[in-house]
């Protein structure tokens, strides 16, 4: 019989069972059925599972890695380079049981078919988004990609995989060689090669590393990440007037405001002044028209910088009119959300409204579109 999920909510029903345990929602013909897993996308098997603890871990383990802004938040200090890969997420509690029945599920099936390297990708690459909230699960990815590569040895999803494991444990030295192989078949990832730049630094070799960034801002003299982390390797190595010269081209890429306050801390620390956070989040309390943010605002910005989904992934606020509001967001791929998942997330922003204008009236109408920085696409417009 087929694992079924509660349409409504998520949770898992068991074989005969014709209401939701959680919710109480009537199910049957209605109940989602246990279906393919997509990597790049999102399965929606695995998504309705993780539904019933929360959209939190539907940005973890299914959301499509993509590299993120330097600095921005991560595991080492602001005057360390930070990683491509998206950030460590706060600590979480325990994943819950029924995500890890799923993830054994899935491993049972791939140990049936031991030369089935999809599925063997597939288990290696949920254990490594499952290791970002519980660590036990890295050497269950690192098994799994291992297993991949032993049938393919060039398999470059496998390789990048098992790097970024290696590098979450800090193991430059069993990250270095694999990162080295993913870069003899994708030679143009350039988040790739500052990883590995920042392996060689861990691991002693500064010179490397500096030579390393400086590859990638040749081959990319855009690419924000490479020109922060070879700022932070100057300042290492006493060269402060070449992390400055970094850290001003790095500011001028930056199109984040969290991004662009650490970067002026680290020049304001560089140049003997107190830290420039307090003029950067002066800057971020001003709407488009350069008026301050109005409590309606405000409150806005609060709720959806909190939220779990797309909190980290705000660029920056524009207000065109009072209650009219535009969120920029970065590698946000809201295009992929099941429609369940989606309407979760709508429904909460809606209300996030709701609140702030019940709390703040504002004249006119009350919007706010969600937007992608890079293209400026309108992904949504949320009304209260």
């Amino acid at each position: 019989m087929p694992i079924r999920f509660c349409a409504q909510c998520g949770t898992r029903v068991p074989p005969g069972g014709k209401f939701c345990s959680e919710c109480g929602t009537p199910v049957g013909a209605g109940a989602a059925p246990e279906s393919g897993w997509r990597v790049t996308a999102t399965g929606i098997g695995v998504l309705v599972a993780f539904l019933a603890v929360g959209l939190g871990l539907w940005t973890v383990i299914l959301s499509p890695a993509g590299p993120r802004p330097a600095p921005g938040a991560g595991p080492r200090a602001a005057a360390e380079p930070a990683s491509s890969r998206p950030p460590d997420r706060p600590a979480h509690p325990e994943l819950p049981a029924e995500v890890k029945s799923f993830i054994a599920d899935l491993s049972s099936k791939a140990k049936e078919k031991p030369e089935d390297v999809d599925a063997w990708l597939k288990l290696a690459q949920v254990n490594a988004r499952a290791s970002q909230l519980d660590s036990s699960y890295q050497e269950d990815a690192i098994a799994a990609f291992e297993h991949v590569l032993e049938r393919q040895p060039k398999n470059p999803d496998a390789l990048r995989g098992l790097a970024n494991v290696h590098y979450d444990r800090d193991d430059h030295a069993k990250a270095i060689p694999v990162y080295e192989r993913y870069l003899a078949l994708r030679p143009d990832d350039e988040s790739a090669r500052t990883d590995l730049a920042t392996m060689y630094l861990y691991s002693g070799q500064p010179e490397r590393a500096i030579g390393t960034y400086k590859d990638v801002i040749a081959r990319n003299p855009s690419f924000l990440q490479a020109h922060y982390n070879l700022a932070v390797t100057y300042h290492g190595q006493g060269d402060d007037a070449g992390a400055l010269r970094e850290l001003d081209l790095a500011r001028g890429l930056a199109t984040d405001d969290g991004a662009r306050r650490q970067i002026d801390d680290m020049i304001a620390t560089l140049k003997g002044h107190p830290p420039a956070a307090a003029a950067g989040k002066s800057a971020a309390g001003t709407a488009s028209t350069g008026e301050p943010r109005s409590a309606f605002q405000t409150a806005v910005e609060d709720a959806v910088r909190g939220s779990p989904i797309m909190g980290s992934r705000i660029v920056r606020f524009d207000w065109p009119g009072p209650g009219s509001g535009r969120v920029l967001v970065q590698n946000f791929p809201m295009e992929a959300m099941p429609e369940d998942v989606r309407g979760k997330f709508t429904t909460r922003l809606q209300q996030e409204l709701r609140t702030a204008e019940g709390a703040h009236p504002v004249d006119g109408p009350v919007s706010l579109e969600i937007a992608d920085a890079r293209s400026g696409t309108v992904m949504a417009t949320i009304t209260p």
